[in-house]
């Protein structure tokens, strides 16, 4: 299953909804691009800076995910040339119905190039565009 920052962010910290994007989760192998990286990265910084968590908390979060990466738990794609023309041809394709951010659609091509399952994301424009592009969303 693929996932973009949205759902990570879910997985790895408690929100309203992490149960259930655990459930959905549970048993299959996860996948995301190499931004995931850096993403997460920021998301976990930006709840530090609201207040939602401490600094050591925000460095557990980051270490389990060093670790789930290091154990194969998950699989970041490499970004490259074609996933970045895809990319822009995504952008695109789904206008002027659905005005898909650069990174967004980054996560969208690399889901493209894959045989992972279906995709899975809270992002509300991910999502239109996705069902434009006839692509299989989780839930």
């Amino acid at each position: 299953m693929y996932l973009d920052t949205s759902v990570f962010v879910k997985l790895y910290t408690r929100e309203p909804d992490s149960g259930e994007c655990e459930r959905l989760v549970a048993g299959h192998k996860i996948v995301s691009s190499e931004l995931l990286y850096t993403e997460l990265w920021s998301a976990l910084l930006t709840k530090e800076r609201a207040g939602a968590l401490t600094p050591e908390a925000r460095q557990r979060v980051w270490e389990i995910f060093e670790v789930h990466l290091l154990d194969d738990v998950v699989e970041l794609i490499e970004l490259n040339g074609h996933v970045v023309r895809e990319a822009a041809e995504m952008i695109a394709r789904v206008h002027p119905h659905v005005p898909l951010r650069t990174l967004d659609a980054i996560h969208l091509a690399t889901f493209a190039g894959l045989d992972v399952g279906p995709l899975f994301t809270n992002d509300r424009r991910m999502i239109k565009a996705a069902r434009l592009l006839a692509m299989p969303l989780a839930r």
